[in-house]
């Protein structure tokens, strides 16, 4: 998975930084799709990506993350898409949501719920970037399924 984070002026719209990052796809994550591909349905959302949350948490992303290490606020995916064999979530923070030093980020979903910790963790990055509220940014993550 790879992540493009952009921030912007909230007043002119223009770039103020932006990063790219190649995540790390927990183990629980990959269990979570393996299942939905063989059929399960439980829970009905086994496998469905539904949040996107920033941290604080400096810790380096492993396998066996469940959670961010210090989640401060997370949002529901605001765009999901695919195109051949890339599947897109996209989640946009306006500026009264997550201003703070990010310090990871993460993808969530199944049984994930608007309150921090819930759900299986997919993926998860580290970061180190400060979002003010003079600013928006926008999480954009691009899941590519490849036989290599």
């Amino acid at each position: 998975m790879n992540v493009h984070g952009i921030l912007r002026d909230a007043k002119s719209g223009k770039i103020v930084d932006e990063f790219w990052g190649h995540n790390l796809v927990t183990t629980a994550g990959l269990t979570s799709l393996a299942a939905r591909i063989q059929g399960s349905d439980d829970p009905a959302t086994k496998g469905v990506v539904t949040y996107c949350a920033e941290g604080t948490g400096t810790d380096a992303a492993a396998a066996g993350d469940t959670e961010l290490q210090t989640e401060h606020f997370r949002k529901l995916v605001s765009v999901r898409s695919s195109a051949g064999a890339t599947a897109t979530f996209r989640t946009f923070f306006n500026t009264t949501e997550a201003n703070v030093t990010i310090k990871e980020i993460g993808l969530f979903g199944d049984d994930a719920t608007a309150t921090p910790d819930s759900g299986t963790l997919f993926a998860r990055l580290i970061v180190d970037k400060t979002k003010t509220d003079a600013e928006t940014l926008t999480l954009e993550w691009d899941v590519v399924f490849s036989n290599a």
